[in-house]
C-alpha cells in the first residue's frame, strides 16, 4: 500500500482546499479520452483531474474549471491495456 510523504502533505495543507477520491475505471477514461481527443499520452495521475470530472460533472457543469494535465510513463503494456 502506497502511503502520503509526511513533508508534502505539511505542505499541501496551506494550499489545498480539498481533494477529490476518483476510480481506477475513471483514471482509464480520462487517459482514454485525453490520447483520443487531443492526441496526449498520459499515465494515469495525470489524468486525475479529468477522472473528476468525468465522476462529478454535475459539480462542476458550467464552470471554468482547470486541471494538470501531466506525466507519460507508460510502459508499451500499459500503452496497449489502456489506450488501444
Amino acid at each position: 500500500m502506497r502511503v502520503p510523504i509526511p513533508e508534502v502533505l505539511e505542505d499541501m495543507q496551506d494550499t489545498v482546499d480539498e481533494v477529490v477520491r476518483v476510480g481506477e475505471a475513471s483514471l482509464v477514461q480520462g487517459m482514454q479520452l485525453l490520447h483520443g481527443h487531443a492526441g496526449l499520452v498520459v499515465e494515469s495521475s495525470g489524468a486525475a483531474g479529468i477522472a473528476a470530472l468525468l465522476e462529478q460533472h454535475e459539480r462542476f457543469a458550467g464552470r471554468r474549471v482547470a486541471t494538470v494535465i501531466c506525466g507519460g510513463n507508460l510502459t508499451p503494456e500499459q500503452m496497449r491495456q489502456w489506450l488501444a
